[in-house]
């Protein structure tokens, strides 16, 4: 099998016969030219990739034809050897800027000329073996590509899915509802709910997974929609100390027990949820409250100081025999209440210094006359002014609500 052809490029015919003969007898095909601008149109016709060229020739010499080549968009390197009489450094310094790979002057043996082109070969082989590995990453990268454009449409489509699952603003059962959810990418683990669970109760939560992406924000749908699917219908109801009417059933350690039960970490699946989850009697305004690992939520009375709410307690899914408690509150006519993940209090600004609890308290808190809708939008511009960044290292959530004034 013939080798690659190579093209030589001399004006004297007595050189290029004694090539001719000698590259056919190592087996190489040869193409023949007798100056620069024959060479170049063969260049341009024929898949050459070793070109043997004098320097000195009418109309084009080698020199020039060198920049021709490597100003040319080849398929493939071509690899240039000049044939010289010049010795001088500045001559040899022209025919490296011009683009030579290599020189051989001029009279020339024979047994150099095969030791020259068996260097090119090696040359032209890995630049070859390059290629074909480039190809394969291309072709590689756009496979890589149309995978991350389906990865990225359901991405999309998860996102959807779980902003749809989020309860817009509103108005039930005398509270007022708004929310802020501002991901870190395009979907996270937070979620926050609020639903009638029966003629005089309304349940409310908030939940944070435990880290970022589609495993969390998955979890968190599964959880959501584990929550929204409880048989609240058939809740046995009871009198409390204070004479208000609770439900068994649906009370907030009750759901916190079988959420731990139901969504205990595996070797597999080793995520776990912080949650505050609560019950409000719309008779009264009185409140049962349990808190699982998550912040403590933040009262804004009418009148008064803001207060933390919440005993603590450990995240749901972390421990089997994890214990939960119920706290009672009571949430006056005017009073704000305010369900929120640590991606608030965490947030970090380019200093690494943390928003903190203390500053979310007082921003609810000066700015207690604004609207729920207002706040909602000024506390996200506050959270993207302090970070200097609109883009979280958390999922950022915060839902409140809102007692009528009678």
């Amino acid at each position: 099998m013939k080798s690659a052809p190579i093209l030589i490029v001399d004006d004297d015919p007595g050189v290029r016969h004694l090539l001719k003969e000698g590259l056919s007898a190592w087996d190489y095909q040869v193409v023949e030219a007798q100056d620069g601008l024959e060479a170049w149109e063969i260049l341009k016709e024929t898949p050459v990739t070793l070109v043997i060229s004098d320097w000195m020739m009418p109309g084009m010499d080698g020199v020039e034809l060198c920049r021709r080549i490597r100003s040319h968009p080849f398929p493939s390197y071509v690899y240039v050897v000049l044939l010289t009489a010049k010795s001088q450094k500045d001559d040899l310094l022209q025919g490296m800027e011009a683009g030579a790979d290599d020189f051989m002057g001029k009279p020339f043996a024979m047994a150099e000329l095969k030791a020259k082109l068996a260097a090119a070969k090696r040359i032209l082989n890995l630049e070859r073996s390059l290629e074909e590995k480039n190809a394969k990453l291309q072709d590689m990268y756009k496979k890589l590509s149309k995978t991350q454009d389906l990865l990225n449409k359901d991405i999309a489509a998860a996102a959807w899915i779980q902003q749809s699952l989020l309860p817009n603003s509103g108005a039930v059962y005398g509270f007022r509802f708004d929310s802020l959810f501002m991901p870190c990418k395009v979907i996270g683990g937070d979620i926050f709910n609020y639903f009638p669970v029966d003629r005089h109760h309304l349940a409310f939560y908030s939940l944070d997974v435990s880290g970022h992406g589609i495993p969390a924000a998955m979890l968190s749908v599964t959880v959501n929609k584990t929550i929204t699917s409880m048989p609240f219908h058939e809740a046995r109801f009871f009198s409390g100390s204070d004479g208000a009417e609770y439900s068994r059933s649906i009370s907030p350690q009750s759901m916190a027990n079988e959420l731990n039960l139901l969504f205990q970490r595996t070797e597999t699946v080793e995520q776990y949820f912080t949650m505050v989850y609560g019950i409000v009697d719309r008779r009264n305004g009185n409140i049962i409250l349990t808190q699982a690992g998550h912040p403590y939520p933040i009262l804004i009375p009418d009148h008064g100081k803001a207060r933390l709410l919440g005993s603590g307690g450990l995240p749901v899914g972390l421990l089997p025999d994890a214990e939960f408690t119920e706290d009672l509150y009571r949430i006056e006519p005017g009073d704000r209440l305010f369900l929120y993940s640590d991606g608030i209090t965490d947030c970090l600004d380019q200093e690494g210094n943390r928003f903190s609890q203390e500053r979310l308290v007082n921003f609810l808190s000066e700015k207690r006359d604004l609207t729920l809708k207002d706040l909602m939008r000024r506390m996200g511009e506050e959270l993207v002014h302090f970070r200097g960044d609109p883009n979280f290292e958390d999922d950022v959530s915060l839902m409140a609500m809102e007692r009528f004034k009678e």
